[in-house]
């Protein structure tokens, strides 16, 4: 009994002993803290940042802590320490190979804040003025201005901070980041306005469906903007010609002859794009004339298109961008260039190195008066209404003139070889007899009634007596 009571009365004493251990523990913390924190309510770090206008202030306010952990924490890191014992940790840092922003960091963990907000309000990249092509607005051309960038890489300011810091400034740290000039200005863009070459051909004589067509495929390509090194393709950008894409009938060329199809015409507009990109000074990748020479540009210089196997393509081999202006005006299929000014002019030239003799020509009674006033016409006169030409063979040439119109150079870029066309011929009626009557269909030879007239050995009409 008495060992009993001498063990609880041991037992007692070693808990008095931990409580007081215990009540050390806490007034040595909350002395650390209050030493920490009257260590340093002087000579504490305030900087001010200015940039643009624009103040930025960070004061290196004390932390306390909340538990020892976190108080040992501090005072490992300097954190609460005056000014200069900040410093020099920090330089230790640095010594040993850290970088200032983990140095920084280390003693003053809270600077970040002030100085990625910095670094979110400078660091912006440049922007590249802008031009917007429409054609058919005024103007054509809108432009807009370029932006300056800045740039401030993290570790110079964290770097400028501590030098600040050390050499003791009063006055504001004054921001200088490194401005970062764009690529394109608006004066850039405003050289791509120039108007390299515009090149026309007339249409006036087409019938409406075909002028129909020739605007429609012009409007397709009206509006273009090719990059440099891109290539344009004719039958990409203008699609199929087919009705249900708006195209109507008109005349085309089918192995040597003039036929109806539909998309007659949109040949015309493939040539006179050729025509202006040639004088643009693009490269031409694929080109190919028709069977019969065209009538609107010489020879060697037309440019066959259909939906399946022929296509027109070129490439913009400069190094800025071109702008290509297309319409249909009082009969005139238009296409304009525009981009930057050319160190030359460019020409063209087409010569026929061989032409043979033309067919005969075609000739035809016109029955319907279609060419002949009919009270006055003379039965058996002539009228030509197309000329034929030979076969022939062309070469197309560029001529490349410099500013005082002296050669620089000259290409052959084209070898071709053309059909010949019969010239058509149309007759007038003789004049019919009152015992005669004209009869416009198949001669019925079985009916004895009726004889055939022969002009050039060949029935033109037949006649029937009137009973």
């Amino acid at each position: 009994m008495q060992m009993r009571k001498t063990r609880i009365k041991y037992l007692g004493v070693a808990v008095i002993i931990l409580l007081l251990v215990l009540l050390l523990f806490v007034f040595t913390l909350s002395s650390d803290v209050r030493v920490a924190s009257a260590h340093i309510t002087t000579n504490r770090a305030t900087i001010e940042f200015t940039y643009n206008g624009k103040s930025y202030k960070y004061i290196d306010n004390i932390i306390t802590a909340p538990d020892y952990l976190v108080a040992e924490e501090i005072q490992i890191r300097k954190i609460n320490a005056p000014l200069n014992e900040k410093l020099s940790q920090v330089e230790r840092i640095l010594q040993k190979g850290g970088d200032y922003q983990k140095a920084m960091s280390y003693c003053f963990p809270l600077l970040y804040k002030t100085l990625d907000r910095i670094l979110g309000d400078i660091n912006k990249p440049p922007k590249n003025s802008t031009i917007i092509f429409s054609p058919n607005s005024k103007p054509m051309f809108n432009i807009t201005k370029e932006e300056v960038g800045f740039e401030l890489e993290s570790e110079t300011l964290w770097r400028d901070t501590f030098l600040h810091l050390r050499k003791n400034q009063k006055t504001p740290l004054v921001i200088k980041p490194k401005s970062i000039q764009p690529e394109i200005s608006a004066y850039d863009n405003l050289k791509l306005t120039h108007k390299r070459v515009g090149f026309s051909t007339s249409y006036a004589n087409s019938k409406a469906d075909r002028a129909h067509n020739i605007t429609l495929a012009l409007k397709s390509i009206d509006g273009t903007r090719l990059e440099p090194g891109e290539e344009f393709s004719f039958n990409k950008v203008v699609g199929n010609r087919t009705v249900a894409n708006g195209y109507r009938e008109a005349k085309i060329i089918m192995d040597g002859k003039y036929v109806d199809g539909v998309g007659g015409g949109v040949c015309q507009a493939s040539t006179t794009l050729y025509n202006s990109a040639i004088r643009a000074d693009m490269r031409i990748t694929a080109v190919k004339n028709h069977s019969l020479k065209s009538s609107y540009v010489p020879p060697s210089f037309d440019a066959m298109v259909n939906s399946g196997t022929s296509d027109l393509r070129f490439v913009n081999d400069g190094k800025s961008p071109v702008f290509i202006r297309a319409y249909g005006e009082d009969g005139n299929a238009v296409v304009e260039f525009y981009g930057e000014k050319l160190p030359y002019t460019i020409e063209t030239k087409s010569i026929i190195i061989a032409q043979a003799e033309p067919p005969l020509d075609k000739e035809e009674v016109d029955i319907d008066y279609k060419f002949f006033d009919r009270d006055v016409a003379i039965g058996g006169e002539k009228k030509r209404i197309a000329k034929g030409y030979g076969a022939l063979k062309s070469e197309g040439y560029l001529i490349y003139r410099g500013a005082s119109g002296e050669i620089l150079d000259r290409k052959l870029i084209r070898k071709d070889s053309y059909k010949g066309l019969e010239g058509k011929v149309m007759i007038a009626p003789k004049a019919i007899v009152n015992s005669e009557r004209r009869i416009h269909s198949k001669c019925n030879i079985d009916n004895k009634n009726i004889s055939q007239k022969l002009i050039n050995n060949r029935v033109e009409y037949c006649v029937v007596p009137i009973m």
